[in-house]
């Protein structure tokens, strides 16, 4: 995923067809409400879609925060957050997309 991107993967998180919820034990959920899909997330992922919504909108801020809040090496946090940032922008894309469709 493109880091500038990050911005525009907020708002995409920030539709209307969309809700977020997170549950009792640290992870959460995703549900497009069209289509009526689900994107379950760990509690990482949770944790990330929360600050993307919270306005973080860089990769260092996210990575910053992801290590001090689950205590990797600034470096691990930096590319596991890219790849899930690449894999929910897919996953949104698509669902969006899908839903504008025919």
């Amino acid at each position: 995923m493109n880091t500038t991107d990050i911005p525009a993967l907020a708002g995409l998180l920030s539709s209307e067809r969309l809700t977020r919820t997170r549950l009792a034990d640290g992870s959460g959920v995703i549900l497009h409400l069209d289509e009526l899909e689900v994107l379950t997330l760990n509690e990482t992922g949770q944790f990330l879609v929360e600050l993307l919504v919270e306005g973080v909108d860089t990769l260092d801020g996210l990575a910053l925060a992801l290590a001090g809040e689950f205590e990797v090496d600034p470096e691990t946090a930096r590319r596991d957050a890219a790849a899930f940032l690449g894999e929910l922008a897919e996953h949104l894309r698509s669902a969006l997309a899908g839903a504008d469709g025919p």
